[in-house]
């Protein structure tokens, strides 16, 4: 009989461990599968809590953790979303690393098995190489019986944005390409550069710059930032203008950078900076005193940025153009194409009162317009309508005061016109009119000659 007993316990007691073994089994061989499918992640699986399975409490395995995951993980029932919520908020996850898995490419067969895995609760974090990722999921799982697999992009838990940045040139209310100004004060040229924000509320940036590069032709010293903005127009009044640089663009190239509107730090660490779509700066300049005519005047923009991890991206932009005429006349002398020296003229714009340039015939006929009287920097101007006017003929020639309308030579990128003067007419020895003139000096003393004798006679008859 007590055989018996002995063994009925010792057959219950291995029909006991039989039981446990596949238990014991199936957790050995638990795995969690995270499919991805996006490049420029790093994946951190965490074991935030082992669970008991006999009793199926749960201990933390980080005893320095927030309390607020200590009282998630302890309580009866755990609410999953704060326990998430308590994660989220934790800077630095002491706890163990279970795997990980960094991709690379974004290949839909990206995925990585991480196996052995215990019963408990693991934690997810998707952690992004680059700040071009706008958001990703970080996600909480529960180990139990079976396997678990996380697909990301089949889910759409991870929103990636292109990042971008684009120039337009302004002329009113239409967006373009090219322009064509001058170097006067007036003749401001608008830039519009939109880019792409980046960075998510998880994944900030420490850095966030939009690059401009201007050709010599267009002025430096003259650049106006007229505005700042998202594209809902909320003003981003956080900001710097960053001077004269050079650092490396997308292609690796070093680039010398007129200078870059760079969003500041607060701005940056706000989360209301990632609710936007865009960056809209506006500004303004006008062409150098260095400028030449019918020469094409590129500027380009490129974005900058970089997010708390370090991790620099460079994003190559726009090219717009901006194009110069030149005015210019010829004077000859009157019934031909002798040229003629020293006529002076002023430039005026559409209005005929607005002076804009001064120029003088030289030994050739050729008359360049300058900016000031007898100075040294030549005018350029935009697409338009100008005239020109003499003020001062050369010596022995008559003032033609008439107006002259400039021609448009839109190849060239020119302004042009023709003006001719005329000598003045004074009578010369031996001519018609000097004879006429001696005739009727010789006429007036033959009569006074003629009255002279007369008188004399009557005076001797008396």
């Amino acid at each position: 009989m007590k055989t018996t007993k002995k063994i009925s316990a010792i057959l219950l007691a291995v029909l006991f461990v039989i039981s446990m073994l596949p238990f014991t089994v199936s957790a050995a061989t638990q795995k969690l599968t995270v499919k991805l499918g996006y490049p420029g992640y790093t994946v951190t699986v965490y074991q935030v809590a082992t669970v008991d399975a006999t009793t199926g409490a749960y201990t933390i395995t980080d005893a320095n953790a927030p309390a607020a995951v200590k009282t998630q993980v302890s309580a009866a029932t755990t609410s999953t979303a704060d326990l998430f919520t308590a994660l989220e908020s934790q800077a630095a996850p002491g706890y163990p690393v279970a795997g990980t898995m960094t991709t690379t490419s974004a290949a839909a067969s990206q995925e990585k098995d991480f196996t052995g895995l215990a019963q408990g609760i693991y934690y997810v974090k998707f952690t992004s190489l680059s700040p071009t990722n706008d958001t990703y999921a970080n996600q909480i799982v529960i180990i139990d019986n079976s396997d678990v697999t996380i697909d990301i992009k089949t889910a759409g838990k991870v929103t990636e944005g292109e990042a971008y940045v684009h120039k337009k040139i302004l002329e009113g209310n239409s967006e373009v390409t090219s322009t064509t100004t001058g170097n006067l004060t007036d003749d401001l040229v608008t830039f519009k550069l939109t880019a792409k924000r980046t960075g998510s509320a998880t994944n900030k940036l420490s850095e966030y710059e939009i690059r401009d590069v201007m050709d010599a032709g267009l002025s430096a010293t003259d650049v106006t930032i007229t505005s700042v903005e998202y594209e809902d127009g909320t003003p981003i009044t956080n900001y710097s203008k960053k001077p004269a640089f050079t650092d490396s663009n997308a292609a690796g190239t070093d680039t010398n950078y007129t200078f870059a509107i760079a969003i500041g730090d607060t701005t940056l660490a706000d989360n209301e900076f990632y609710t936007h779509n865009q960056v809209v700066v506006k500004y303004t300049t006008k062409l150098s005193a260095s400028a030449v005519n019918k020469t094409v005047y590129k500027n380009h923009d490129d974005l900058y940025f970089k997010n708390t991890s370090d991790q620099v991206s460079k994003v190559n932009g726009d090219d717009v153009e901006v194009q110069t005429y030149k005015p210019s006349l010829k004077k000859y002398i009157a019934g031909g194409t002798t040229p003629l020296k020293d006529a002076k003229f002023k430039l005026y714009k559409s209005d005929k009162t607005t002076v804009i340039g001064f120029g003088k015939s030289d030994a050739n006929g050729d008359i360049a317009f300058y900016t000031t009287e007898g100075g040294s920097t030549l005018v350029y101007l935009k697409q338009g309508t100008y005239w020109a006017q003499e003020y001062e003929a050369p010596a022995g020639y008559n003032l033609n005061s008439s107006w002259i309308q400039l021609s448009e030579d839109s190849t060239e990128y020119t302004y042009t016109g023709t003006a001719y003067n005329t000598p003045v007419k004074l009578p010369k020895t031996g001519d018609a009119g000097t004879l006429a003139i001696t005739l009727t000096g010789l006429g007036l003393i033959i009569a006074s000659g003629a009255m002279f004798v007369v008188l004399m006679k009557k005076r001797s008859s008396k």
